[in-house]
């Protein structure tokens, strides 16, 4: 069967650059978020449908050894790419592959970048997100609902380019007439829920505008982040990409990212927490004539009332504020307060640090750690530190697998 396709990205509301790429080159179809801003995820998602279309677009892909492969080259050159230009080191992006053939699909995958299938009106996930909430949800710590809202459920802990091996999900799905498949990046699942993409895709036969409903939808939503979305129909026609859909973007249009801002990355000075009080120093001069006490009055009640408004702010949202971060050493730390300052001040106080050091993270985990990550409670921070120091514990394990199959070699 051959599907009738609609596909689009689009920056979105928030971001000044689009990150995103797609490929549409039947019968393979891909979408890939690049991860990192200034760490040019732009280029390295751009690097991983390039890599695609060639490796696979001589037809020779037919089957999911060979679209594993060429991921893992598209793996392979973003690494090479980022290792010869340190301005670039750190890039990676996630990478959602079909391919159809005949009465199925073949799926590989990495990142969170997802794929859905559409059959009777019921959408089903049929890939698993590489996130710290997505392993969470797997070993049975987080509910799915639950993780829709966790603050950590975009910090990835699987993508391209980040290493020089990545391990590739596989997977055959039979498909039938009647059946819509969806790809896309992260910026449209987490924007809109699956109930508002079931019901797009169900009400929908046209595929190109199914995709600009879900990019639609997801920009009202708030489109925090670049939106790319494929839909691929199978409803027995002949196929191809639907009129619109060719207009709207080139299938391996590659688009030239303004890089989006992102905060200052180096670890913010921490405070002691005498510091951490949020109160501002008033003083009112003495009234040196007569007529000045409404002045006087007034001033009293303006300090009263900052002082009431930051003894709030205080309580209110610094104190039941935390996140996880890097401190003064190095090491992996829980923080109550803010990791920005507010009106030069700043609002953190160390509540508990661990033995694992920034450095010993991923290179890609590294930057979210030093960024912050921000927990909507001490046990959902708790909850992240333990899976950054499991993650450290899988990267030591596996260079040292690595240092030992070198020197037996």
């Amino acid at each position: 069967m051959k599907p009738s396709i609609g596909a689009k990205s689009d920056v979105g509301r928030v971001r000044d650059g689009n990150e995103d790429s797609y490929l549409v080159q039947e019968p393979i179809f891909v979408v890939a978020d690049g991860m990192g801003g200034h760490l040019a995820g732009d280029v390295a998602s751009r690097i991983a449908v390039q890599t695609i279309s060639e490796r696979a677009g001589d037809g020779a892909a037919a089957d999911p050894e060979a679209i594993e492969k060429a991921v893992k080259e598209a793996n392979a050159a973003i690494y090479e790419k980022a290792s010869s230009d340190p301005s670039l080191h750190g890039m990676g992006t996630t990478c959602t592959l079909v391919l159809v053939a005949d009465s199925e699909i073949h799926i590989a995958h990495v990142g969170d970048s997802r794929a859905y299938l559409l059959r009777d009106g019921e959408l089903s996930q049929l890939t698993e997100d590489h996130t710290l909430v997505g392993r969470m949800v797997k070993e049975g710590r987080l509910q799915p609902e639950e993780a829709e809202r966790h603050p950590q459920r975009s910090i990835i802990t699987r993508a391209l380019g980040v290493d020089d091996h990545v391990e590739v999900d596989l997977q055959t799905i039979p498909v039938e007439e009647g059946d819509k498949v969806l790809i896309c990046s992260d910026g449209l699942s987490s924007m809109i829920d699956s109930d508002s993409i079931q019901n797009v895709l169900a009400s929908n036969d046209d595929p190109q505008r199914a995709v600009d409903e879900l990019i639609d939808r997801a920009n009202d939503a708030g489109g925090e982040d670049n939106i790319t979305a494929v839909v691929l129909a199978f409803d027995g026609g002949e196929g191809g990409l639907a009129a619109r859909g060719a207009e709207s973007a080139p299938p391996t249009e590659e688009v030239e990212a303004t890089r989006s801002p992102r905060r200052d990355e180096s670890v913010q000075p921490r405070a002691e927490p005498k510091d951490v009080t949020g109160a501002f120093e008033v003083s009112a001069a003495r009234p040196s004539r007569r007529g000045s006490r409404p002045i006087l009055v007034t001033l009293v009640l303006v300090a009263l009332v900052i002082a009431a408004a930051a003894a709030a702010f205080k309580y209110l949202i610094v104190a039941n504020s935390y996140y996880v971060a890097a401190n003064d050493t190095g090491r992996l730390a829980i923080y109550r307060g803010l990791p920005d300052e507010v009106m030069g001040m700043t609002f953190q106080e160390e509540l508990e640090t661990s033995d694992v050091t920034v450095d010993e993270l991923p290179s890609f985990l590294m930057e979210d750690v030093n960024d912050a990550i921000e927990a909507d409670s001490l046990e959902h921070a708790r909850t992240t530190l333990a899976n950054l120091e499991e993650r450290a514990q899988d990267d030591e394990f596996q260079r040292r697998r690595d240092a030992e199959d070198g020197g037996s070699g």
